[in-house]
């Protein structure tokens, strides 16, 4: 095997060696211009791509034979149309051997063609980015000037304001369910997501190997589902659905009980009952960009990753400046009728419960606040999560959940432990007592000064209950014992911005009694 292995090497050294076998060819090659590539010249670009990225090159080329594109040249859609006829001296250097890439020529002689289109492809790849791309990207222009004008004039401009059947299928009662598309409205500068620039190529690539310009769908679901309230704004299903008038009630539909009032879609959206309330498992997934996705091309760049929140600047150096495909960050959403509509309502606590422990996260990780310092808590700080202290299996109305114990203190640390455990939460609720007792002052202090004191001093009393009453809510909801140090910070602030409140409201009730 060794033996053959080397034979083969010495081979191609040999023939990659003789030059002179391919001298009349290269004579020739030296003599082409790559002005205006023939459709024969399709042979000529698959000679480098074809070997950059044989698997997805080959798969672009058998769909483009097979479209209604087959009759125009690569050049006319991959090049800018003022590039076209750009002279590139290392294209002309190509053996434009296709004969052998035709399989007319051994196997041998293929690879011997190739080693010399090799040498010329660094070369090449390293040319000017708007003249060789590595990557398809279609000027607009070179749709848009002579084939499909966006005039909306004409055979060719009808395209541009003509709403286009997107797809079409069967509804279950044998009704005809059509998707409307019409390019101009995509068109619409003010619609498109910050840092975001929409070119032909945004919808038309191909990603399923289906067609050569194939438009993904999941594209327009990411769009037009992602941050947006369903059936509000982008999300409006009637945008892409034409809203159905029938009856919904099976009786209805089956003929009897023709004397109730028929409940319709328009119905319901006049009782302002919410889509999500039969229409939530329609919409699957947030569309989210992970910081994996962000690793595959910059590995653990910190400066890098920490801007991927930026979603103006992402758009701007990804998608604008780079061609970066949706999916190369977002995760897909999907849209469709499949899914229990009981089960995906279950398990989507964020539905009922927005963040539900939104409190215990923000006093675990205690973040500066106004007049409040840094103190992240003891277990997060450690990165201890949840599971770590609740331990203790109890059932609440049929539920068994995993409850916070001092035992778990003990795992740890020593069995004192699971007694201060216990003490920094009785300590913490009577705090939490006393600092509401006040709260209560204040609040009955600003009702009765509503229509004694100036309207700015009763402002500035409410501005400081409001934060007072922010901070408590954290103590109170999210548990002081989860960060025992930062919650008596807390409601220090608190209970101070009560007593505040009531002072200086009592000034005014002193200076009237004063004056009386």
């Amino acid at each position: 095997m060794k033996k053959i292995i080397l034979s083969t090497v010495a081979a191609l050294i040999l023939l990659s060696a003789n030059r002179p076998i391919h001298a009349e060819e290269t004579a020739r090659a030296n003599d082409l211009t790559v002005k205006t590539p023939n459709l024969k010249s399709q042979f000529f670009c698959g000679y480098c791509h074809i070997l950059t990225y044989p698997n997805v090159i080959k798969k672009a080329h058998k769909s483009w034979q097979e479209s209604k594109h087959k009759d125009v040249t690569c050049v006319t859609c991959h090049y800018p149309p003022d590039k076209i006829d750009v002279d590139i001296p290392e294209h002309g250097k190509i053996p434009k051997d296709e004969a052998a890439a035709s399989g007319k020529r051994t196997d041998l002689e293929f690879m011997k063609t190739e080693l010399e289109v090799l040498s010329r492809l660094v070369t090449i790849l390293n040319m000017e980015d708007t003249v060789v791309r590595t990557r398809p990207r279609i000027d607009d222009r070179s749709c848009t000037i002579k084939c499909h004008v966006p005039d909306g004039k004409g055979k060719e401009g009808e395209f541009w304001t003509k709403k286009i059947i997107f797809s079409e299928s069967e509804r279950e009662d044998k009704s005809k369910r059509t998707i409307p598309y019409v390019h101009k409205t995509h068109f619409d500068k003010t619609k498109w997501v910050e840092g975001q620039e929409i070119h032909c190529t945004t919808c038309h690539q191909q990603e399923t190997g289906q067609k050569h310009f194939e438009v993904n769908r999941q594209k327009c679901f990411l769009c037009h589902f992602k941050n947006a309230k369903l059936n509000e704004g982008r999300s409006k299903c009637s945008l892409c659905h034409e809203v159905p008038t029938k009856p919904l009630q099976r009786q209805k539909k089956e003929g009897a009980d023709a004397s109730e009032k028929p409940i319709t879609h328009q119905s319901i959206q006049e009782a302002r009952v919410q889509c999500e309330s039969c229409h939530l498992h329609f919409i699957r997934g947030k569309g989210a960009v992970k910081q994996e996705k962000c690793r595959e091309c910059h590995d653990n760049e910190a400066p890098v990753i920490n801007e991927a929140a930026n979603k103006k600047l992402m758009h701007e150096k990804h998608v604008a400046g780079q061609n970066a495909g949706c999916f190369n960050c977002h995760e897909a959403i999907e849209h469709n009728k499949n899914g229990d509509p009981l089960d995906i309502a279950r398990n989507e606590c964020q539905a009922c419960h927005p963040d539900h422990h939104k409190y215990q996260k923000l006093l675990l990780l205690g973040e500066k606040r106004e007049g409040v310092s840094n103190i992240p808590g003891l277990m997060s700080a450690v990165n201890t999560n949840c599971l770590a202290c609740h331990i203790e299996d109890i059932t609440i109305k049929g539920e068994k959940i995993e409850q916070g114990s001092g035992k778990a203190c003990v795992a740890c640390h020593t069995e004192k432990h699971e007694a201060m455990a216990k003490e920094w939460k009785d300590k913490t609720n009577e705090t939490l007592k006393d600092v509401k007792d006040t709260e209560k002052e204040a609040l009955k202090a600003i009702e009765a000064a509503k229509d004694k004191a100036p309207k700015g001093k009763i402002d500035k009393a409410v501005a400081l209950v409001k934060q007072g009453q922010e901070y408590l809510s954290i103590v109170e909801y999210g548990g002081g014992v989860h960060n025992k140090k930062y919650s008596v910070m807390l409601l220090d602030v608190a209970i101070g911005n009560f007593e505040d409140a009531v002072d200086s409201l009592s000034e005014d009730d002193e200076k009237e009694e004063k004056e009386k």
